[in-house]
């Protein structure tokens, strides 16, 4: 364990990054915090500032390697927009289709930002992204298929852990949590709750927290408030996505993230559709305010539930 001087180096090329560690030599492991990816979510920055003062007050005990703290979309969030007005969702670019589909002098700040951050992302030890949700609900993580992410997540003291995003249709190939999936590093996402919610900073906080020590940077410390930490959290796995048809597809009601509706509830619809569930379902991230063919709302099932054949039109 360190009790020296920490070093604070902001990146002297990317905005927004800083890096963290006892000796100046930055060493391994190095683990990344990021928050902001969408501007219009303030909890992780609030964790990473809250993070970084108890640093440099000496007030976490430090253990070893490098912990990396990155300011996700710098542009968005002074606009408190989820991407900038001209651009794209930051948090859809990390599979860099676009940096062989599109020409260089097309790419938006989204497209540039995620291209700088590529080295840094690809470094990376361990990740932790923080977000917060359009509608309310319980602070969830979100584990990739690698089994150290899913050991990982657990260790977060979170209720609800899910994995599955990486299914046919779904969007985990295009997250940042991907970068590592695909080095075959862990990586782990939280949703700490509603955007402006005070909850979800202290969620964001407590969780990066748990993040360090898991990965070795922080050491234990006992006097640290802790979340409630349940035994083993509920495991889901996401089976299905579904995608606005319409632009006057609306919820039959106001949905909240993790309620689980009976099968036969009817999910929404517009004039011409009505969207019923063929089974029991968990509902996550639900937003009927999104642009036509994104995606309104997921449904996760329990992991030892196989059948995933959620939802159909009627």
């Amino acid at each position: 364990m360190s009790n020296g001087k920490l070093h604070f180096e902001p990146d002297r090329e990317l905005d927004g990054v800083l890096r963290v560690s006892a000796e100046p030599d930055l060493p391994r492991p190095r683990v990344v915090v990021i928050g902001g990816l969408h501007g219009n979510e303030p909890c992780g920055l609030q964790a990473i500032d809250r993070v970084l003062e108890a640093l440099r007050d000496g007030a976490l005990p430090w253990r070893a390697g490098t912990a990396v703290f990155v300011r996700g979309n710098l542009a968005a969030s002074a606009c408190g927009c989820r991407h900038t007005p001209e651009g794209v969702d930051l948090n859809r670019q990390f599979d860099y289709a676009f940096e062989s589909s599109l020409p260089a002098d097309r790419w938006v700040h989204e497209h540039r930002r995620a291209h700088e951050l590529r080295p840094l992302l690809e470094d990376a030890d361990a990740l932790l992204d923080l977000h917060s949700a359009t509608r309310p609900t319980p602070p969830f993580a979100i584990a990739t298929r690698d089994d150290r992410s899913f050991e990982l997540a657990c260790r977060l003291g979170l209720p609800w852990v899910v994995r599955g995003w990486e299914g046919p249709g779904l969007v985990g190939e295009q997250v940042v949590l991907s970068v590592l999936t695909r080095l075959e590093r862990p990586a782990v996402g939280v949703e700490c709750g509603q955007h402006d919610e005070p909850a979800a900073a202290d969620v964001a906080y407590r969780c990066t927290l748990r993040f360090l020590r898991a990965t070795g940077v922080l050491a234990d410390d006992p006097s640290e408030p802790q979340l409630d930490e349940p035994a083993r959290p509920l495991l889901l796995r996401l089976t299905e996505v579904l995608k606005k048809p319409s632009p006057s597809f609306r919820f039959a009601r106001p949905l909240r993230g993790l309620e689980r509706l009976e099968r036969g509830s009817v999910v929404g619809g517009d004039r011409a559709i009505e969207v019923r569930l063929r089974r029991d379902a968990y509902v996550l991230l639900p937003n009927d305010e999104v642009a036509v063919g994104h995606d309104v709302l997921y449904l996760a099932q329990p992991e030892s539930d196989p059948d995933s054949a959620a939802t159909g039109p009627r």
